[in-house]
């Protein structure tokens, strides 16, 4: 049964002051009958355009009408009615064929049919005011209640989602578990759950052991020079003390049966090389400092050590409700897509559960959010720190803090906000930070906020993606959008679905508008000035194939998976070499091949220098523009002039401190050097 919350609760009451009219005597007794009806007629026909039927039988119906809302007007003294009372009706009408009945002493009933207003969606609902009930799924009003589950929610849509999610839940109760067989990597019915060994799925009242990574025995096989050259071959460098030796399998790390399932249910069949040093490091409590290409598996490599530690937390010490790891991150989006693979990773996990805390949303739901008990927060830093200042979330039992992209968490503004939430950690807790571009000093100043780090790259650092054809064009700025509606309408370059970047938000939607005019196709846009429902619903439609072209600013270009796009086309050059590795990066992914087209010109001659030193060692064509331009040569010239000069001061630090000992050694004093 689904029912408005006014009509549950027993105290409340319907009144009609309208109707609370004295009558003097007996003889007025017709008149105040006819008076009832009448109002009756016309509230009716004024809140739901009700149709109006007589019905002769009302005390022949007391059965019949137990799917109505009857509502009785008594008339004791003949001078006034007293009281009206309700029945609530079934879930087999759910509120659509109700009826309202007025009695009076004298049998003169009449049955008015009416609709009352039921929110279908949660969209519909407002914000709930202190103290009054929250939807158990979405924080909005609840202004009903589910009697199957006795939940507060707020529209029918609500009700639908937590009937769902509670027949889910009965449904995992009452399956046979599934375990993995690590010899021949094969997945099979556990008819005797109880002999199986396997833990994550036993709640914390059956047992209070966890997960320990304990290294495989294949992997304690290999000797020093076997991990070398294993690192050698997967292109994997890494500095640091205590540095765990990396995993080639998912079986090698003993997952417990229920997440191994979600890995391989999710497409990890195997690990990257990212995955397999990582994974390993970060779960022996390693603080961490990782540099990977673009879709090299960066987010499952901190998504997998999270899960167990979160695991690990909620069995051995049963801290359910508190957040335990805390990832963070500069988009909105990329927020979301993190939050959409770990829930892939955690499915069927008890006392798993994630909070997005991003701006663009309304607060009062993550709060509500937050305070279901959420062990596992994806945010961005603004949206983080208001709900710390309103006190709303606590970080005393924080284990592990994951910053992705941190090059731009560091530069973007972000870089206070990310120190005032490291400040409200605690002292001892894990820290891992991962990009695809971490410039020098980036690095030096994210390495004061790690504790005996281990420094793990994968390749060349800061190196743009192989698996993208680079096509660099030089083209001036009053010829881009001729240069650009060619390659459009060239078949041999068109291939959608496709994404152009450029930097501005006005700039995204006047050249959206060139396109559809010029070239006829659909065009979605994306950028800052969208709010975050636009957003989400354009990247959507794009992923579905709606639109074949994406324009937009760089909010796209940072860790978003992209899965399909053929081509990525920089309409403008990006003011970093950093950011154009990372929008080029959004083609390419998972092992695929993908091209990128760049308009440069003398706009982006500040970082020459930087962008083909980048290229060069990929043999990538350069425009002779390009090669020959004076701004390149004064930038090389600047260069070799500051490394000679910089080489030249460490060798007279050196000779002074060399001559500095001699003397003292001469003269037989005991100082340490």
């Amino acid at each position: 049964m689904f029912v408005p919350r006014s009509l549950k609760v027993a105290s409340t009451r319907i009144t009609k002051p309208s109707f609370r009219k004295q009558v003097s005597n007996t003889a007025n007794l017709q008149s105040y009958n006819t008076l009832v009806h009448s109002e009756a007629k016309r509230d009716a026909v004024e809140q739901s355009k009700c149709s109006i039927n007589d019905d002769n039988n009302t005390t022949t119906n007391t059965n019949s009408d137990k799917n109505e809302m009857k509502i009785t007007l008594k008339d004791h003294n003949q001078d006034s009615f007293d009281h009206l009372s309700t029945t609530i009706p079934s879930e087999d009408n759910d509120m659509t064929n109700n009826t309202i009945h007025y009695e009076s002493q004298e049998d003169t009933n009449t049955t008015v049919k009416c609709r009352p207003s039921i929110k279908s969606y949660s969209k519909e609902q407002r914000f709930p005011a202190p103290g009054e009930p929250v939807c158990v799924i979405c924080g909005r009003y609840g202004e009903y209640i589910c009697d199957q589950t006795d939940a507060d929610v707020c529209s029918l849509e609500c009700k639908a989602r937590n009937l769902a999610r509670t027949k889910q839940s009965i449904d995992e109760d009452t399956q046979p578990s599934l375990t993995v067989d690590n010899s021949s990597d094969q997945y099979h019915q556990d008819d005797d759950a109880d002999s199986d060994q396997d833990l994550l799925d036993m709640g914390p009242s059956r047992c209070t052991a966890g997960y320990i990574y304990i290294e495989h025995p294949t992997l304690a096989s290999l000797t020093k020079e076997q991990v070398h050259e294993l690192r050698n071959q997967v292109s994997i460098f890494v500095e640091g003390l205590n540095i765990p030796k990396p995993i080639t399998e998912f079986s090698h790390l003993s997952l417990p049966k229920t997440m191994a399932h979600n890995l391989k249910k999710s497409g990890y069949k195997s690990p990257t090389p990212v995955q397999m040093q990582v994974i390993p490091a970060a779960l022996l409590n390693h603080d961490l400092m990782v540099c990977a290409q673009t879709s090299s598996g960066k987010t499952a490599s901190f998504l997998i050590p999270s899960t167990l530690l979160i695991y690990n937390e909620v069995h051995e010490k049963e801290q359910k409700y508190k957040p335990i790891v805390i990832i963070l991150t500069p988009t909105r989006e990329l927020a979301m897509q993190i939050e959409s693979q770990a829930k892939q990773i955690m499915k069927g996990l008890q006392n798993m559960k994630t909070a997005l805390i991003v701006g663009g949303l309304p607060m009062p739901p993550q709060i509500h959010r937050l305070q279901q008990g959420v062990q596992l927060v994806i945010a961005t830093p603004g949206r983080l720190l208001d709900l710390i200042a309103k006190e709303e979330i606590c970080l005393d039992h924080i284990k592990l803090l994951v910053v992705d992209e941190v090059d731009s968490m560091l530069q973007m503004g972000f870089q206070d906000q990310v120190m005032n939430i490291m400040k409200e950690l605690e002292d001892v807790h894990q820290t891992m930070l991962f990009s695809a571009t971490i410039p020098k000093a980036t690095e030096t100043l994210a390495s004061s906020l790690l504790h005996n780090p281990i420094y793990i790259s994968i390749g060349t650092p800061s190196t743009p993606s192989s698996s993208v054809k680079h096509t660099i064009l030089w083209v001036e700025d009053p010829s881009k959008k001729k240069k650009l509606f060619g390659l459009l309408q060239d078949p041999k370059h068109y291939k959608p679905p496709l994404v152009i970047f450029v930097d501005s938000k006005l700039g995204c939607e006047m050249l959206s508008q060139t396109i559809r005019k010029i070239c006829g196709y659909k065009v979605a846009t994306l950028h800052g000035d969208k709010t975050q429902v636009e957003r989400s619903q354009t990247l959507q439609h794009f992923l579905e194939s709606a639109f074949p072209i994406m324009v937009c600013t760089s909010v796209l270009g940072r860790g978003i998976d992209l899965v399909g796009v053929k081509l990525v086309i920089n309409f403008d050059m990006p003011n970093t070499v950093e950011e154009y590795i990372h929008q080029i990066g959004r083609t390419g992914r998972l092992g695929g091949k993908g091209t990128a087209i760049t308009f440069i010109n003398n706009a982006s001659k500040h970082i020459f220098l930087e962008f083909v030193t980048a290229l060069e060692p990929l043999g990538i064509h350069l425009p002779i523009e390009l090669c020959n331009s004076p701004h390149l040569h004064l930038q090389r010239e600047k260069h070799e002039r500051k490394s000679s000069k910089s080489k030249a001061v460490f060798s007279r630090k050196r000779k002074s401190r060399e001559g500095v000992k001699d003397v003292l050694q001469k003269r037989n004093w005991k100082v340490k050097f």
